[in-house]
């Protein structure tokens, strides 16, 4: 899976190839230990990485500051609450869903997930 790392390099081939977005806005760098705990546990299990690719959406992992040094803010653009937070996008842009860290869950979670909010099937 190749994760794209720009926010706008990811939604901007979301609009050209009219495909479903999956951003994860977590800590760039170790700061954030759930952000971290996340990455331990999609690193373990290919679920969320193998979704993506058979469901053919578009997978971004969007590294952000510690708030304080939020001076792009990246938070209020797109509502993020808390860190890890997950952004799932409709091929129009319309946001499906918001998450943060599933307390608990394995990557197969946040297949779930998805699928609890992707209105494509409807």
């Amino acid at each position: 899976m190749n994760w794209i790392s720009d926010i706008e390099e990811a939604l901007s081939a979301r609009e050209q190839q009219s495909k479903r977005l999956l951003a994860i806005f977590k800590g760039n760098g170790d700061w954030c230990p759930w952000c971290n705990r996340l990455d331990s546990i999609l690193a373990e299990d290919p679920a969320l990485e193998n979704y993506l690719e058979s469901e053919n959406i578009l997978g971004a992992k969007i590294g952000i500051p510690p708030r304080d040094e939020d001076i792009a803010g990246i938070r209020q653009r797109f509502g993020i609450t808390g860190i890890p937070f997950l952004i799932f996008q409709a091929e129009d842009g319309r946001v499906e869903g918001t998450t943060e860290f599933i307390d608990g869950g394995d990557a197969s979670s946040y297949v779930d997930w998805i699928e609890s909010v992707d209105s494509s099937q409807l």
